[in-house]
C-alpha cells in the first residue's frame, strides 16, 4: 500500500512538472510552447516604423539553452549561404507565405548540412536560443542542429 501511495505521489508531480503531459520526442510538443509567445510594438526612432518585439512567457524562457526536438518543413531562407528555417508548417502555409507567425518558425544553425525536400517532414534535435535583441535573426534560433532519430 505504501508502495502504491509513492507510485501516485510521483505521477501526480510528474503531472503537474509536464513531464507527462505530452511526450516531447514528438516533435510537435514544443512547437506548442513556442506559440505562446506575446509582442510588444515600439517605434524605431531612426525608420520611424513599428517593431514589434517578444515577450517570453516562463514556459518559453524555461527552454532557453536546453535541446529540444522539433517537427517540421524546411523552408531553404538563402541557398547560397546555406541559411534555412523549421516550419510548424508546409511551404504553401508557413510564415513566409502568410499562412502563420513568427512564432511558427525557427532559424536553423545546424552542425552538418541538413539534407531535406521541401514537402516531407523532418525531426530536429538541438538546443533553443530565444533572441528579442538582433531584429536580422529570427526569434527562435535551433544551434547545433542536427536529425533526430528517438523515438
Amino acid at each position: 500500500m505504501k508502495s502504491l501511495a509513492l507510485i501516485f505521489s510521483f505521477l501526480f508531480a510528474s503531472l503537474g512538472s509536464g513531464l507527462l503531459a505530452q511526450n516531447p520526442s514528438d516533435g510537435l510538443h514544443f512547437w506548442k510552447v513556442l506559440s505562446k509567445v506575446k509582442y510588444k510594438s515600439k517605434i524605431d526612432i531612426e525608420s520611424g516604423t513599428v517593431i514589434y518585439t517578444p515577450v517570453f512567457n516562463k514556459s518559453i524562457k524555461k527552454l532557453d539553452g536546453k535541446e529540444i526536438v522539433l517537427k517540421g518543413y524546411v523552408i531553404p531562407a538563402d541557398l547560397s549561404g546555406g541559411r534555412m528555417t523549421l516550419s510548424a508548417f508546409p511551404y504553401s502555409s508557413c510564415f513566409f507565405c502568410g499562412g502563420a507567425g513568427p512564432e511558427s518558425v525557427i532559424e536553423i544553425d545546424a552542425k552538418t548540412p541538413i539534407i531535406y525536400r521541401i514537402d516531407k517532414p523532418i525531426t530536429l534535435k538541438g538546443k533553443l536560443k530565444l533572441n528579442s535583441e538582433d531584429p536580422l535573426r529570427l526569434m527562435y534560433i535551433l544551434t547545433e542542429a542536427d536529425y533526430y532519430e528517438g523515438s
